[in-house]
């Protein structure tokens, strides 16, 4: 899979339209088929969504030792987040499971 810098460049070359196609292939060091692929839109042009900006997701910092799991990650730790998550899921099923057991019996 291409960067998406390298895809946005090609497409901002395309785009320009001062390169050909096999010009722009060599400049970028991609075959020329891709970069035809690209021009006809066959190639999905991955983009960056909307989430991808939130500031949750957005590293702060260099990376450094999680305090919680031990890894070296980027801050905050979404590993922990997750693994935060689904334990928290999981115990309100089991309360829920609980609960249900209790109606049934009562």
């Amino acid at each position: 899979m291409l960067a998406e810098t390298i895809v946005d460049r090609v497409c901002q070359l395309l785009a320009a339209g001062q390169m050909s196609q096999r010009k722009i292939a060599r400049a970028m060091g991609i075959s020329r088929g891709t970069v035809g692929s690209l021009a006809k839109g066959h190639r999905p042009h991955p983009r960056r969504t909307a989430w991808m900006d939130d500031d949750l997701f957005r590293p702060q910092g260099p990376p450094t030792r999680c305090r919680s799991c031990g890894g070296m990650v980027f801050l905050p730790c979404l590993l922990c987040r997750m693994r935060k998550s689904r334990d928290t899921d999981r115990a309100v099923a089991a309360i829920d499971r609980t609960a249900m057991l209790r109606r049934a019996a009562g």
